[in-house]
Parts: C-alpha cells; structure tokens; sequence
C-alpha cells in the first residue's frame, strides 16, 4: 500500500500460539519455510493439522509431517478455475494434486468456486464441508444495527444528497483489479436519471493514474478515500446502495463477505470466485455476474440497479439473510462438522 499497515483486530493474547523463526520476519514465496515446525508440532501432538494451500515449502512440511504421524489432515484454500491459467499447466497440476488430495481427509471449502476446483483435482465431494471465510461478525453486527445513523452520518461526512446511488468499491488499487472499469462505465451512464457517487476505497500503486482517469467523468461523482483502517470499513458498507467487484480474478473475497453481511446488493465479475448458487453472490437473488471486461454490461447492471429501489431491497434483504447462514458456517458450523465425521468430536 505504500505505508506501514497495522491491522488491531488480531487478538492473539486470546488463544495459545507460537510464532516460529524466532520471530524472525521472513520474505513470502514459495519457498517460505519453517525448519522448526515439526519439533514445535511434536510437542503440542495435534490431532489434526489443518494445511493452507500446498505451495510453500512450510505447508509441505506440515503435511508430510501429518502423514508419517498419522494425524488427520484438513486442507483449506480460495483457489477457483475462474481466473484464466495456462491449460496444459491447468492440466499437469492434476498429477500432483489428486495424490496430494487423496491424503486430505476434510476439505473445509469457501465456496462454490472453491468446490469446483477440488472436484476437478480429484477430491470427494463427501469431504466437503463449507467453512466460509469468516469476517468479524461482532464489528459488523454492531455496525448493521446502527446502519442507518451510520449511513446518515457518512452521507452528511462526504456530502452525499439524499437522492444520489452510492457505488462502492474495496480493495488494493492495482490493475488486476479492475476498478477503472466502473469509471468507463460511469461515463457511458449520461443519461440515467439519479446521480452516482463511486466510493474507491483503498489504496495503491495505480492510485494516481486512476484518479486521472476519473476527471473525464462529469456526470456523476468519484471519490478516492485513500486506505481505510479495517475497523472503519463497515460505516462505508452502511452507506453503499450498490456494491460492485470488477475483478479480473479475486479467489474468494473478504469485502464481498463484509458487503453482503451490511445488505449490500452486489455486482461482480464472472472471475471472481464469490458467486454460484450456495454463495456469497447468488445471481438474480442478491447481485449480478457480468462477463469480466464488458463494460457495456456493467453499465446496464448499475444502471438497472440504481433506477430500481424495490430490485436493490429485495437483493438487500436476501445478502442479509445468506450472509448470516455463511458466517455461522465460518465461525463454527463447518468445522464442527468435519471434525464429527472425522470422529474427533462426539
């Protein structure tokens, strides 16, 4: 982001935990490492290791521990088919990953996306348990019971007038990410009757060109908030009418999470890996999908939404309702379950 960032919704006085390496602070890639893990695993005898993804060198090294040991292993990631990969690499990752997954005994899945990539590697679906990303449910329930004196403050903060659409967007100002496509999208929207104001929230390293590019719109209004500390970020929740995720590929993200728990309708990118059916973004019930790029699309959506206040309540309430569902599941259900069928908890 540019600055030193300090996130203060760690309780890590709360829980047992060991940091390893000394404390040293260490480069991530693939081949971060922990050499003293498996004393540090062998003397705590865990009853299962839970894995995040297989690509660095201390992931590898809890699982293999985990195998010799006999320990059963859960296995958790984001990762999704949606964002376009190298088909003959696509393919060659299935003779490492089915053997890998054969070893798995849970698969604590985010979401629909999630479920579809380890189905396509081999995984059994009746290994499957949801375990949504969880958000910090009580900052957000707090806030959603405020919503509305948040929303009216916020509102008076930036200067929004009554009758303007609020769009939002969260996230690292990076081209990947796409937040100048709601920009060509607000100047294709000249004739629609309400003004828009587009909260670009967050910061990075395309911050300064996006902002330049963001002159040529004259209609309607675009504001860059520049970073916002975590705690802060349900107040811009509770004053967003319509929630939008242009992504080029995001596996599974939090801000949608955070979005749909403060009632937000949502429009996101077919390469986002937030929507289906059974997930954060369920099409036609609480958001839309568009092709990622078509900003023909994305306009018509925003428009349809913004000119639409029954459609945005209607997708408001269902956001609310599944995002309680998912965050149960994130918070206890799913792992509770996958812990029972392992026969570890009666």
């Amino acid at each position: 982001f540019g600055m030193t960032i300090a996130w203060n919704n760690l309780p890590l006085d709360q829980f047992q935990h060991v940091f390893l390496n000394d404390k040293q602070k260490v480069p991530v890639n693939k081949n971060t490492d922990a050499p003293q893990l498996n004393e540090h695993l062998a003397d705590y005898n865990p009853d299962v290791i839970i894995v995040y993804g297989y690509s660095q060198k201390f992931q590898r090294r809890a699982y293999k521990w985990a195998k010799i040991h006999k320990k059963k292993i859960f296995y958790i990631s984001d990762s999704e088919n949606r964002k376009k990969r190298n088909p003959f690499l696509k393919f060659l990752k299935i003779f490492f990953l089915k053997p890998y997954f054969n070893h798995i005994d849970a698969f604590l899945s985010a979401g629909d996306a999630n479920e579809e990539y380890y189905k396509y590697y081999g995984a059994e679906p009746a290994k499957f348990f949801r375990t949504s990303f969880p958000i910090d449910i009580n900052l957000y329930e707090q806030a959603f019971s405020n919503k509305e004196r948040l929303r009216d403050e916020m509102r008076k903060h930036l200067s929004i007038n009554n009758g303007d659409i609020v769009c939002s967007v969260v996230g690292k100002i990076i081209n990947y990410k796409s937040q100048q496509h709601i920009i060509d999208a607000l100047l294709q929207l000249k004739s629609i009757k309400g003004k828009i104001i587009l909260l670009i929230i967050g910061s990075g390293p395309d911050l300064e060109s996006l902002k330049a590019k963001s002159k040529a719109v004259v209609k309607h209004d675009v504001v860059f908030t520049n970073f916002v500390d975590p705690k802060d970020l349900p107040k811009y929740y509770a004053i967003t009418d319509i929630y939008i995720h242009p992504s080029l590929m995001d596996a599974h993200s939090l801000s949608i999470s955070e979005a749909i728990y403060m009632g937000c309708p949502v429009i996101v990118s077919d390469r986002c890996g937030s929507w289906g059916s059974n997930d954060d973004v369920q099409p036609g019930k609480n958001g839309f999908v568009y092709e990622w790029g078509n900003i023909e699309t994305l306009a018509e959506l925003i428009n349809r939404l913004a000119e639409n206040e029954q459609l945005r309540t209607r997708f408001s309430n269902h956001s609310v309702t599944i995002s309680r569902s998912f965050q149960n599941m994130a918070h206890l259900e799913g792992l509770k379950s996958a812990l029972i069928c392992n026969n570890l908890l009666s």
